[in-house]
């Protein structure tokens, strides 16, 4: 028998091509899948109230985060201190340094941040306090009325 070396040719165009094909559907299977099993999890902790949520709310966030994570479109890719500067930027120019010590601590030694509360509690609270000294204001206040003298 022959081998007709193009046929066998195309035999392994075919069979790469095949391999290729597969790739990404099993890659697509592995992601389904791990989407799958984060949205497991996340019900299961919004059922044990192992959130800071109550459970509708819970329930309805871990539905929200799946579909948009069939739509890829779920991205946790950035950094929560980029975030909290974009959020800066925002802000009145006046205000921005302030409010970037509130993310990345006092930048002046006349600042000072004091954090409060937890995630778990509701929110985590930063302050800054930015000391500044001014002009002294002198303030005049009127003297009591004198007695008038005896006419």
């Amino acid at each position: 028998m022959k081998l007709n070396l193009a046929s066998l040719a195309g035999l392994i165009a075919v069979g790469i091509a095949a391999g290729y094909g597969a790739v990404p559907a099993n890659a697509a299977d592995a992601a389904d899948s791990a989407a799958k099993s984060t949205y497991v999890k996340e019900r299961a902790d919004c059922e044990a109230g192992r959130t800071a949520e109550d459970r509708a709310t819970c329930l309805k966030e871990a539905g929200a985060a799946q579909q948009e994570r069939k739509r890829n479109q779920l991205d946790n890719a950035g950094s929560a201190r980029q975030n909290a500067i974009e959020r800066c930027n925002a802000v009145a120019p006046k205000d921005k340094a302030d409010c970037l010590a509130r993310i990345e601590g006092p930048n002046k030694p006349n600042q000072t941040t004091t954090t409060s509360g937890s995630v778990a509690g509701g929110g985590i609270i930063r302050e800054t306090t930015t000391t500044t000294t001014g002009q002294p204001t002198v303030v005049i206040l009127p003297g009591a009325p004198t007695a008038s003298a005896p006419h």
